[in-house]
């Protein structure tokens, strides 16, 4: 277990067979008007999963609904990188082992008080899986004070560098992307990454087809991807929405219009 169980910037560990989760926050107390960044912090048993916002072939990624302070909006879980699962015919992307799903709170237009105090509060359900899956709920809760000044939360903040190493990042302004639609295939070429291998995870569940190899080209000054397209695909989609990762470790969000090839040919 990371962190002092007790911790002010961790709330107290649900634990539901065969996963822990945990309120986090990167530090130990609320600055008056400023946003505040939490997460989902899940530690797996051996071998087991849960999943990523597009769970693959099967699953379903875990969901959060807050509770939370008068004037105080959460914004999107973000997601780090996924691994893929599985095989054979079936491929998931999910974590295992631990992960943390940052949020950014952000604070009410009236500036708390310094010396209150706030309650976040999280249901939180999810879906993990091994050889069996199971679905598993908790309601975590966690109550910082408010300070002009507060301190980092080191434990805590371990587990967020650690996320946001693995978080998409944008894409850089020199690389130039294209998509195309060629034949079984969605051609995506990124002119700018200096990359041996590559791997795409879409955001959309029945655009790629999950278990098939992903063919990584170097082309010069960047690579050419060929993903097969999902048997569920009834027509081309209007963009490629992704996270591409290289053999680097780095990812990077993408969406790129797909264009109709006009030779038609699919890649090798």
């Amino acid at each position: 277990m990371v962190g002092p169980a007790m911790a002010p910037s961790w709330s107290r560990p649900v634990a539901a067979e065969p996963l822990t989760v945990r309120l986090v926050c990167a530090t130990d107390s609320v600055q008056p008007g400023k946003p505040l960044r939490v997460g989902l912090y899940f530690q797996l048993a051996r071998d087991w999963h849960i999943y990523w916002r597009n769970p693959g072939d099967s699953g379903e990624p875990p969901r959060v609904r807050w509770r939370l302070p008068a004037g105080f909006r959460a914004g999107a879980l973000q997601w780090p990188a996924p691994e893929r699962l599985g095989s054979g015919s079936v491929i998931d992307f999910g974590y295992r082992e631990s992960v943390l799903l940052p949020v950014e709170l952000q604070p009410p237009t009236t500036p708390l008080a310094p010396g209150s105090s706030i309650t976040v509060s999280a249901e939180v359900s999810w879906l993990a899986c091994k050889d069996v899956c199971l679905p598993g709920k908790a309601v975590l809760t966690l109550t910082l004070p408010v300070r002009r000044a507060p301190a980092a939360a080191p434990a805590a903040q371990a587990l967020f560098r650690q996320a946001d190493s693995r978080l998409p990042r944008p894409v850089p302004k020199a690389w130039r992307t294209e998509a195309t639609a060629a034949g079984e295939f969605l051609v995506l070429t990124i002119r700018g990454a200096g990359a041996a291998k590559a791997a795409f995870f879409p955001f959309e569940p029945d655009q790629v087809d999950h278990a098939a190899a992903q063919t990584t080209t170097p082309i010069p000054g960047g690579l050419r991807l060929a993903l097969r397209k999902s048997d569920q695909l009834a027509t081309t989609p209007a963009s490629l929405d992704g996270v591409l990762e290289l053999d680097s470790g780095r990812s990077y969000a993408l969406s790129v219009p797909v264009l109709a090839r006009t030779n038609g040919a699919a890649p090798p």
